[in-house]
């Protein structure tokens, strides 16, 4: 007997024009990316060691400061990295995959003083584009927590992504251990578990 569980994710259609894509972001989006233009960042895809190396580190210390643990160096390497420099020091990044027509956003770190620069703003708008020009069909945005306590980490991530004028996506995941699928629904209902789950992810590995 199979066992399943609801999950949800945010696709934006990258068939439209540019325009259309532009146009459906909302005003929070579109002002963080002139804002982010006008103090100088800039987004660039890269498969630069030290640049691999220098993301990891905001990476770690950005899970350190959530209380969870980060992947291995080798695990997040096998994906491509998008970085956002301000003076030639990189101060967020994003790790995406590409599967068949689509492209996944895997993960997101930032240094924290300079998130008032709006470079996650400016990263997300340039895969959008990015994805365009190289024809991809989808872009997805990595998840969205179905059920987030507002004030919440993940509720404000969720808001976050409801930006950029994607749809959101349920599916179902599967498997034949009740106990995993119980314990998705614990976590996702309770965030309380989530934190425990997370912490005991840092003792125990």
């Amino acid at each position: 007997m199979r066992f399943k569980d609801i999950q949800a994710t945010i696709h934006i259609n990258l068939t439209k024009s540019i325009e259309e894509l532009w146009g459906n972001l909302n005003k929070k989006a579109r002002w963080g990316v002139n804002k982010a233009k006008k103090e100088g960042l800039i987004v660039k895809k890269t498969n630069d060691d030290e640049s691999w190396k220098e993301f990891y580190e905001i990476y770690k210390n950005t899970c350190k400061h959530g209380g969870i643990l980060p992947l291995s160096f080798e695990k997040i390497k096998e994906s491509e990295l998008f970085i956002c420099e301000k003076d030639n020091k990189i101060i967020s990044g994003t790790v995406t995959k590409k599967k068949d027509n689509k492209i996944e956003l895997f993960l997101n770190a930032s240094v924290p003083e300079y998130l008032e620069f709006q470079p996650n703003n400016l990263l997300y708008w340039t895969i959008i584009e990015q994805g365009k020009n190289d024809n991809f069909k989808i872009l997805d945005l990595g998840g969205y927590q179905l059920k987030a306590p507002k004030g919440s980490k993940l509720y404000e991530i969720n808001r976050f992504k409801e930006r950029w004028g994607g749809q959101i996506i349920k599916y179902y995941v599967y498997s034949n251990n009740p106990l995993y699928i119980l314990g998705r629904k614990i976590i996702r209902n309770f965030p309380v578990a989530k934190k425990i789950r997370d912490k005991l992810r840092i003792v125990f590995g």
